[in-house]
């Protein structure tokens, strides 16, 4: 459908052209970007139920965009929609839950709805899982079950997954020790700009653990780790520096 085709629609009250407007004039897509009338699209799409409307406004008022900020109300927009089966909103949702956004902190839930998000495919609510199984966060911690999360991740690229797993068979925790496993894993991230897994390379390479022990490649990852703000490897090099 044109410009035109999706504007008439969605003057006569189809939600889902609604919804669409929604998103060409947030992005500016063959028209100027114009954020105001984004949420008022946005706006008209939720108030029909429509699930991704519901999301996309509950995203502007989460972020103050086009409107004033109101987290409450971006909460209850989010929960509306991932009711509906929503990924991005039942990933939102999770979000809110395990930093208190818009909401009390509760991780039981954190967790049920990033579950719920992952079942719907998406890939940043199963590595969510992965880290409140492996830290622990509002649960017993479950290694092997966050090493199953990680292993998803992966097969899809995410770089975040791969440091984590790629530290998890480094040390053997949840998976059998695998040292080559665990440097192929943390180098492609790496060499992708993740932060993480530059800081966890560098440490690997001064302390000689699964690679050639080598003090100069391990600072320069280090380096590279703290120009992300990487904040444990800034400490490392400013220890590092003060044992010259």
């Amino acid at each position: 459908m044109g410009f035109k085709e999706v504007m008439d629609a969605a003057t006569e009250g189809d939600p889902s052209a609604q919804n669409a407007m929604g998103y060409i004039f947030f992005t500016g897509n063959g028209v100027q970007r114009d954020i105001d009338k984004a949420f008022i699209w946005f706006d008209l799409s939720a108030e029909q139920g429509n699930a991704e409307g519901q999301c996309n406004l509950g995203y502007m008022l989460a972020h103050g965009l086009g409107t004033n900020q109101n987290l409450e109300e971006a909460f209850e927009l989010y929960r509306k929609s991932a009711e509906q089966g929503h990924a991005r909103a039942q990933f939102n949702l999770g979000h809110a839950y395990s930093e208190g956004i818009g909401t009390g902190q509760n991780w039981t839930e954190a967790f049920n709805w990033y579950s719920k998000a992952s079942d719907n495919g998406s890939v940043a609510a199963c590595y969510r899982m992965g880290v409140m199984l492996e830290e622990g966060r509002g649960m017993d911690m479950d290694l092997k079950s966050a090493a199953a999360c990680y292993e998803r991740c992966c097969n899809e690229g995410h770089m975040p997954a791969q440091s984590r797993l790629g530290a998890m068979y480094l040390d053997g925790r949840g998976v059998k020790r695998d040292v080559s496993k665990a440097r192929k894993l943390i180098s492609s991230a790496a060499k992708l700009e993740d932060g993480h897994a530059m800081y966890v390379l560098g440490c690997m390479c001064l302390e000689g653990k699964g690679m050639v022990k080598s003090r100069s490649n391990g600072i320069g990852w280090l380096e590279r780790a703290a120009s992300k703000g990487h904040e444990k490897a800034i400490l490392a090099l400013a220890d590092l520096s003060e044992l010259r």
